[in-house]
């Protein structure tokens, strides 16, 4: 078997046209530390698209110089694939910025955060629009209800299945501290009485500070953390509203499929063929 060395100095020897393009986007993608997950079918899992969000900028201009570099007779002309790349960085960006906000705890949202996920919300349904992407329920609850919910609750951080896979975790617990017990009658009262335990608020407050107290304490974040956090989260705020003030001047081209040119290409010719006989069965009912 070859070494994880071996495997990559193979790879990284490779020319262009070894790679196939959807291998080398992979390979752009890896870059970032985003990889499909054999278990998710291949495909990238929640942690990863949030992760292609949040570095969107970065990782469509990597792509967008990736297919420019491409030499193919079918290829597209560089403009389209920079103008749908961008379409598609901007569309990430601001499912970037309506999650940001709907992550804002319960009573900590102010009207400013409230403005801008409606602005990204409008932003999102004309991206969406121009992509030719199909709205599916999850996109139509994000339009058409995410913000009247997180403006009646005043914030929907505390409801979001992050929270519904800590409960999952705990029941895990319980579930398997009880399983090995023969009577299905003391399982369940002992399965009753962790999960009372597990949700009395005095104990939940009694963990929460002997876990903290039996941490080590010399493992501080220095000051450059601190800064370094409070910069990046800056500069991600100031590219949200970018990319909120670049898609409301409405720019983007919408995307064409292959059948929609080929279509529109062939209705003028069958507008011809029809006015054609139109104008013959005129001249033979006319004789």
């Amino acid at each position: 078997m070859c070494s994880k060395g071996s495997f990559e100095k193979n790879q990284s020897e490779k020319t262009k046209q070894d790679i196939p393009i959807v291998a080398s986007i992979e390979n752009v993608f890896l870059k970032y530390s985003i990889s499909p997950a054999a278990y998710h079918g291949g495909k990238l899992n929640g942690v990863d698209c949030r992760e292609v969000m949040k570095q969107a900028k970065p990782l469509f201009s990597d792509i967008i110089s990736l297919l420019l570099s491409v030499r193919h007779p079918d290829r597209c002309t560089d403009d389209v694939i920079t103008s749908n790349c961008e379409l598609f960085r901007d569309i990430c960006v601001t499912l970037d910025t309506i999650s940001s906000n709907m992550r804002i705890k319960n009573g900590l949202p102010t009207q400013e955060d409230f403005a801008i996920l409606q602005r990204a919300l409008k932003n999102l349904d004309y991206a969406w629009t121009q992509a030719g992407l199909s709205y599916t329920p999850k996109i139509h609850g994000i339009l058409c209800h995410a913000f009247q919910q997180m403006q009646r609750l005043n914030g929907l951080g505390d409801l979001l299945e992050d929270d519904l896979e800590h409960l999952h975790q705990i029941s895990k617990t319980i579930s398997d501290s009880t399983c090995r017990i023969k009577s299905k009658v003391q399982q369940a009262m002992t399965h009753s009485k962790l999960e009372a335990k597990y949700n009395n608020k005095d104990i939940k407050s009694a963990i929460s500070k002997s876990q903290t107290l039996g941490q080590q304490t010399f493992k501080k974040h220095t000051s450059d953390a601190i800064s370094k956090g409070i910069i990046q989260k800056q500069e991600r705020d100031a590219s949200h509203m970018e990319t909120l003030d670049t898609l409301e001047e409405r720019k983007h081209p919408k995307i064409v499929s292959y059948y929609d040119m080929e279509k529109t290409k062939l209705l003028p010719l069958m507008f011809n063929n029809y006015m054609g006989f139109f104008t013959v069965a005129r001249a033979l009912r006319g004789q």
